[in-house]
């Protein structure tokens, strides 16, 4: 799939230390203030790493799906779906991270639906949920512009050992959202 220069293919674990990075970069950027300066300064870098290493090596591969988006200097963004995490509510969109200085050009939209289409043929009729910090408002912004229903408020635990008020987010009609989506 291309949109202008960008192609988009499945991750391998190759790309551990590529999504890593990049993940590390986007949380950097948009969760100061939201995560501890602490985690964001020091050992988020090496565990970003140690999660996606471990995540592409473990069984399951056929239940995931990790995309990258690609352009001429690497990696630029990419999406992770899992099919077996709270299945009650469908599969999980995961992660969404696109670099900062390519926010608005249609590359997370293009993620988003790459990652609805893998679900909808691995197990149509099934809804997408995500978790988002509730202070995030450029996330959300966007997962509500793309229909997303907020269903629930929590605190879940972070990578950084905190707790932090997120939203949960649902899609519950995927084939119409891809419909609306390609217009």
């Amino acid at each position: 799939m291309r949109n202008r220069n960008f192609a988009i293919r499945a991750a391998t674990l190759a790309d551990s230390q590529s999504i890593a990075s990049l993940h590390t970069a986007s949380w950097r950027n948009t969760y100061r203030g939201i995560l501890p300066d602490t985690y964001l300064d020091g050992p988020i870098a090496e565990e970003r790493a140690n999660h996606w290493r471990a995540r592409l090596a473990s069984p399951g591969a056929d239940r995931r799906q990790v995309l990258l988006v690609e352009g001429e200097g690497g990696l630029v963004g990419f999406v992770c779906v899992l099919l077996d995490q709270e299945s009650l509510w469908g599969a999980c969109l995961d992660n969404l991270h696109v670099l900062p200085r390519l926010k608005g050009r249609g590359l997370g939209r293009q993620l988003f639906s790459s990652a609805a289409q893998w679900v909808v043929s691995k197990e149509p009729g099934w809804p997408m949920h995500l978790w988002v910090f509730e202070s995030n408002y450029g996330a959300r912004g966007f997962y509500e512009a793309l229909g997303g229903e907020v269903v629930e408020r929590s605190f879940k635990e972070t990578p950084a050992g905190t707790e932090i008020a997120s939203l949960r987010y649902v899609w519950y009609d995927l084939i119409s959202l891809l419909r609306n989506l390609s217009i």
